[in-house]
């Protein structure tokens, strides 16, 4: 009898963890998890929000027909669309959504096709808020959206500046420089020194080797900035009257910096690379990023850093072949005062070439066979 309680235990311990397993591959998943033949309409609360990539999703209560209350998770689209009012899905949304769209405890009517397997998932098709706007799904039969107010800004085209475009590869005198852009370490808050003591980086006296290390870039993930600066491949600027185009080899990497006038947008989702604005400062290009996430590294030398980050990097050209980047690193949660280093480039005759990244599987078949290599050595 003990056995048999024992057994119902761990065989119900084990549906609950492929049921939360199944909520958690829905919002990675198409639509063949759902059942599209039929929409559903709930009135409840919102319990979480999160505007992330890849999919934005909505957690909200509901009453169910006993009186318990039951909690649902919902998916949409990516940010980027559900900002540009695209919903997705043949839904469509006339509000530019935001981080703020949506709060805990905001009511909301909210529709859609639930998971085939019965657990609380859905795919949201349409979100009514409680004053009857339609923040999903406005364009659709039925729907009552409230008036949006759209307002349009007219921004001047600047001048181009000075002129920054080739080809730039970095240059350095001190072997440190190539994994990192301080000899030693910046002085860092007890917050971050607990990060970089946990980091394992391939560089630097704590390197270890590729197999061990936890650096995200191994993963490839993106590096971030100012991190993208400390790889040996070379990039591309790209000029336009409004905009500077930093072209990376590096992953293949792109920053759009417009210079145009534009401020930097509210309400986005955390990002890997950042969002930039440039302006000019007579010959310089002043390039401000902000609204990181906190998943990246500052270097190669496992230097973390928070949310709060914010980069400001001055672009100018020292020479004809030259180019000077001055970078500013202020993040009050990693860094007691911001620190500013100093990166050199020089222009090279070169094409930007494919760069493809190796997951972690690539590693462990290239450590596999040093392992098998060392064996054969050893038999021999």
């Amino acid at each position: 009898m003990k056995n048999e309680t024992r057994f119902r235990s761990l065989l119900s311990f084990i549906v609950a963890g492929l049921f939360f397993a199944s909520t958690s591959l829905n919002a990675h998943h198409g639509g063949a998890v759902y059942d599209l033949t039929q929409e559903v309409t709930f009135r409840g609360e919102v319990t979480q929000f999160r505007f992330v990539y890849p999919h934005v999703l909505v957690y909200f209560s509901v009453e169910g027909e006993g009186g318990e209350i039951v909690e649902w998770s919902g998916e949409m689209t990516t940010p980027n669309r559900l900002a540009r009012g695209v919903g997705g899905g043949g839904a469509s949304n006339i509000v530019p959504w935001t981080t703020e769209t949506l709060r805990p405890g905001d009511a909301i009517e909210i529709s859609g096709e639930i998971a085939r397997n019965g657990a609380p998932s859905m795919r949201i098709r349409g979100i009514i808020d409680a004053n009857g706007v339609a923040l999903l799904g406005g364009n659709s039969p039925g729907r009552v959206a409230g008036s949006v107010a759209t307002e349009m800004v007219q921004i001047e085209q600047s001048v181009s500046g000075p002129n920054l475009t080739g080809m730039w590869m970095r240059r350095y005198n001190a072997s440190w420089q190539n994994y990192s852009f301080t000899e030693d370490p910046p002085a860092m808050t007890a917050w971050a020194r607990e990060r970089f003591d946990d980091s394992k980086p391939t560089f630097g006296s704590r390197g270890v080797a590729v197999g061990a290390t936890n650096d995200p870039a191994y993963q490839c993930l993106p590096p971030g900035v100012p991190r993208i600066y400390a790889h040996p491949a070379p990039f591309e600027i790209i000029q336009t009257p409004n905009r500077v185009m930093l072209s990376y080899e590096y992953q293949h990497w792109v920053r759009q910096v417009y210079t145009d006038g534009r401020e930097h947008r509210q309400g986005r989702p955390p990002s890997w690379m950042g969002e930039s604005i440039g302006y000019w400062d007579d010959d310089v290009l002043v390039i401000e990023t902000r609204n990181f996430n906190d998943k990246t590294w500052i270097d190669r030398r496992g230097l973390p850093h928070s949310d709060q980050l914010r980069v400001t990097e001055r672009v100018q050209r020292s020479g004809e072949n030259e180019l000077v980047i001055d970078i500013t690193v202020e993040d009050p949660v990693a860094y007691p005062e911001p620190w500013t280093v100093r990166r050199v480039f020089q222009t090279v005759d070169w094409r930007l070439e494919e760069s493809v990244c190796l997951d972690d599987q690539s590693f462990t078949e290239f450590e596999q066979a040093v392992i098998d290599f060392e064996n054969d050595q050893t038999r021999n």
